[in-house]
């Protein structure tokens, strides 16, 4: 336990009366953190949680890494912002480190604030070059809260919240989900869940491009090799870019620099976000090839996009990822986490899923039929994980995965605490 903070009670109150968040508050939140280190943060009345959200997926260096902090202060001192007709160092220096680790289809950088404003570009990038508005998207894909980024977002509660129709210039791609595939066990797949990508590409001939995450970090989905190919090779054929969504994969998350690095993908368009900055500010990264660059127009630049103290700190994150291995751990951690949750051989865990570090737990009622677990049950469980120093979202299709992204610089023995908090979650909200 750390220290308590004097008026800790008072700051509650205030958060309450002053503060509007987007979602209703399970039990025991919000924390209020005052205090954050590597993978654990504490909370005003001195409670630590082993942070398995990294920070809602941005600290993949870990919460306030000393690199970065560095960084970021020496910059504080030098320049903050420009104007976006000009530049500044860090931000030079960071489009260049970016361009060099993306693939070569990948050449220019721009920078704007934040994940859904640089899918927004993305987006605008894509029609302009193409000269077509429609864009695909995948089931279940996730791309952001605004409106133009909810229109390539699948799912309806989230779209309904916009309070108007949204266009209809986008549609639906099959998407892999192997632990639940109709078609049967994944050691048997033949994609037959793609059988119809043709037919529904031909049906959209004005498609400018596809809109997707290498793996969807909504449930942890890692489609196998030969379903990219497939997909790639069907929209490649129709001339339609791929815009790869790379702000929760990216920066090291599942065991590469980039999730597309798994597959041999080379996007037209890549975009970046969350970890980008080291968590100091927001940042946010659309980068494309020269050609597609060319033909680009924004109109204007995003006022505070490429920040030089989110530049310095999202510079130094990076170094810090290679300096530190933390890819490379991000890979065991991921394979350790896989097997000390299946080492359980609890009845509700369902399927382990993790690439890297990105990944979840999806828990059922019967492992035999699949069935899902509840939203009650689910409540409860993460409720419990909460009073143990677990800090968790739940996600996936069904609401039913543990959505698990800590730090790429957590440990075995951090997971063992997880671990053994999940076993007991798990036996007592089932009742034995």
């Amino acid at each position: 336990m750390g220290e308590r903070v004097p008026d800790a009670d008072a700051i509650e109150a205030a958060d309450d009366k002053y503060v509007m968040r987007p979602w209703t508050h399970p039990a025991g939140e919000p924390v209020i953190i005052a205090r954050a280190r590597g993978c654990v943060v504490t909370d005003i009345h001195g409670k630590d949680y082993l942070d398995l959200t990294a920070g809602y997926f941005v600290n993949n260096a870990g919460h306030c890494h000393p690199r970065i902090i560095e960084a970021a202060t020496k910059q504080l001192g030098e320049v903050l912002q420009v104007s976006g007709k000009h530049g500044t160092i860090p931000a030079v220096r960071l489009a260049e480190k970016l361009i060099s680790l993306a693939p070569r289809t990948i050449n220019k950088a721009f920078f704007s604030t934040g994940g859904s404003e640089a899918n927004e570009v993305a987006l605008r990038m894509a029609r302009q070059f193409r000269k077509k508005p429609e864009v695909a998207y995948l089931e279940n894909g996730y791309h952001g809260m605004t409106l133009g980024s909810l229109e390539v977002t699948a799912s309806e509660k989230y779209r309904e919240a916009a309070g108007k129709p949204l266009g209809t210039d986008n549609y639906a791609v099959p998407t892999a989900y192997c632990y639940r595939c109709k078609y049967g066990p994944h050691a048997q797949c033949k994609v037959e869940c793609l059988d119809g990508i043709d037919a529904l590409f031909d049906a959209h001939p004005n498609t400018a491009a596809l809109i997707a995450e290498p793996i969807q970090a909504v449930g942890g989905l890692a489609p196998p090799q030969k379903w990219w190919d497939r997909m790639d090779q069907a929209r490649k054929k129709r001339g339609i870019l791929l815009i790869a969504d790379e702000i929760q994969t990216g920066m090291g998350r599942t065991g590469k620099m980039f999730a597309i690095d798994h597959y041999g993908l080379e996007p037209e368009i890549l975009v970046g976000g969350k970890g980008l900055s080291g968590g100091v500010g927001s940042l946010g990264l659309t980068a494309a090839g020269t050609e597609i660059a060319r033909h680009f127009f924004g109109g204007t630049t995003p006022t505070s996009g490429g920040n030089a103290v989110s530049a310095a700190g999202g510079l130094a994150m990076i170094e810090t990822i290679f300096a530190e291995g933390l890819i490379e751990n991000a890979v065991v951690m991921g394979r350790y986490f896989t097997e000390a949750a299946w080492a359980l051989k609890d009845p509700w865990i369902g399927d382990v899923r993790f690439t890297g570090l990105l990944g979840g737990i999806e828990l059922v009622k019967h492992r035999e039929t699949r069935e899902i677990l509840g939203k009650a049950e689910m409540s409860k469980v993460k409720d419990h994980l909460h009073e143990q120093g677990m800090l968790i979202t739940v996600s996936g299709l069904h609401g039913n995965v543990l959505r698990l992204q800590p730090p790429l610089s957590i440990t075995s023995q951090q997971l063992d605490q997880f671990i053994l908090a999940l076993r007991n979650t798990l036996r007592t909200v089932r009742g034995g």
